[in-house]
């Protein structure tokens, strides 16, 4: 009897996680298929477009999991409380990426000071945005059943400046950016001695932050609600005009005009087109935010009232601050022991409920101060933060960058695995040889 599967080749399913047969026929029939869609491809953003595709790999089994821990993880020296960080959240989010979508220059670019800022105050600003769109959702049909009391819009107006109050944060750490302002300067489209602007670098840069911020901020916040993340990013960063999630058509959550009045804020401006600048640069521009709000993590604000010692604390504190706060910013400040390897929350058996034992609440901003001091300067105060940088997270970042660098390098390949590989090579070809020399005697 002829053999069943000599016509064909075994290969591993992943979606299955089990061993399929595919004949020869199958696997021409595939090649052509992929060839024909070679030029396209739909992102998580629904985007096609092969250079802007950032796929995502989040079920990792234990032995990534390991591999991972043991060889990228940020290591903690025994001394020192092991928190989650901003660079744990990018460290998973580079390791859970195809690597073939990341590349050299975008990983020292994911790796600098003002992109941590830029992440950090995205992620603020979702935890706080996530807060109101779910409370708003709970509220839809009762507000459905009853009449609007002139009550509910005072409320919705405080919720909506405080908003537009976390937006400014994000427009002055991504105009940041765009500017090339500090050590953002090296991956500015017009660095470069000819004063040229190199667009298509710069283009891919962009995509490559908007679709990783996505990314940061969905893993951050406990993996919930990406679609609504992803459409806000996109709406903030790139307008509506350009945005690949209005234009894809794809099913993304919808919300009424009054939740659209205290969502979108009152900064935003209709513009043409072609000269239509983003929401997040918009927010800056037009509205009139407390300049004191704005130096928070770069200058000493003497005289500050609680809403901004608060957002202080979230902003540039060190993440060990934020839960002895009671400053909730999704996994940010939370004890490893109770997150796994790519931050997920473990399984704690017991009756307590798992949010009170990692002390996670709600982003509650304090509300704004009725009474405006006369006595402040006009000026911005010349004196650094009070909360600065520690040398131990500089030397995390560098030393990070340069894992993930080497990652891609290898082509994700640990060394010792490539000894191994080696070694097992060199095993082979001596066990080959040792078998010829024995037959050759007989």
């Amino acid at each position: 009897m002829a053999f069943a599967y000599k016509n064909g080749i075994w290969i591993w399913d992943d979606g299955n996680n089990t061993l399929q047969y595919m004949s020869k026929a199958d696997i021409i029939q595939g090649d052509s298929s992929r060839s024909s869609k070679a030029s396209t491809s739909t992102s998580i953003s629904g985007r096609k477009n092969m250079d802007c595709e950032i796929r995502i790999m989040d079920v990792v089994d234990g032995y990534t999991q390991s591999k991972f821990r043991k060889h990228y993880q940020r290591k903690v020296k025994f001394f020192d409380k092991a928190v989650a960080t901003i660079q744990d959240v990018k460290d998973v989010a580079i390791f859970t990426s195809k690597i073939d979508d990341l590349f050299p220059e975008f990983i020292g670019f994911f790796h600098t000071v003002s992109m941590d800022r830029f992440l950090r105050s995205m992620v603020v600003y979702f935890q706080y945005y996530l807060q109101v769109w779910n409370k708003m959702q709970l509220r839809r049909k009762e507000a459905s059943r009853k009449l609007r009391q002139p009550i509910v819009t005072e409320l919705e107006n405080e919720v909506r400046d405080n908003l537009a109050d976390l937006r400014s944060m994000v427009s002055r750490d991504y105009a940041a950016i765009l500017m090339g302002i500090c050590d953002a300067k090296k991956y500015h489209h017009m660095n470069n001695k000819n004063n040229d602007s190199l667009s298509d670098k710069d283009r891919r840069l962009f995509e490559m932050l908007i679709y990783m911020t996505t990314k940061v901020v969905w893993i951050a916040l406990f993996r919930k609600n990406f679609l609504l993340i992803e459409k806000e990013t996109n709406r903030l960063l790139r307008t509506n005009h350009y945005s690949p999630i209005e234009h894809a058509g794809k099913p993304t959550p919808k919300d009424s005009q009054e939740e659209q009045r205290v969502l979108v804020g009152q900064s935003f401006q209709r513009e043409r087109r072609l000269k239509h600048r983003s929401p997040a640069i918009q927010e800056i521009i037009f509205a009139d935010h407390d300049y004191r709000l704005l130096s928070i993590g770069i200058n000493d604000i003497p005289g500050a009232d609680t809403r901004i010692r608060y957002l202080e604390i979230a902003y540039a504190a060190p993440e060990e601050l934020l839960v002895e706060n009671n400053i909730a910013v999704g996994v940010l400040g939370v004890e490893r022991k109770y997150l796994d390897t790519v931050l997920k929350p473990k399984d704690i058996s017991t009756t307590k409920k798992r949010t009170s034992l990692m002390k996670i609440g709600e982003f509650n901003i304090p509300p704004r101060s009725t009474t405006r001091d006369e006595s402040l300067s006009n000026t911005l105060p010349s004196g650094p933060c009070k909360f600065q940088e520690s040398r131990a997270t500089k030397k995390s970042r560098i030393k990070q960058c340069k894992i993930w660098k080497t990652y891609l390098e290898m082509g994700g390949i640990i060394q010792s695995e490539v000894d191994y590989i080696e070694s097992a090579r060199t095993l082979r070809a001596s066990v080959a040889l040792s078998s010829q020399i024995i037959k050759s005697d007989h």
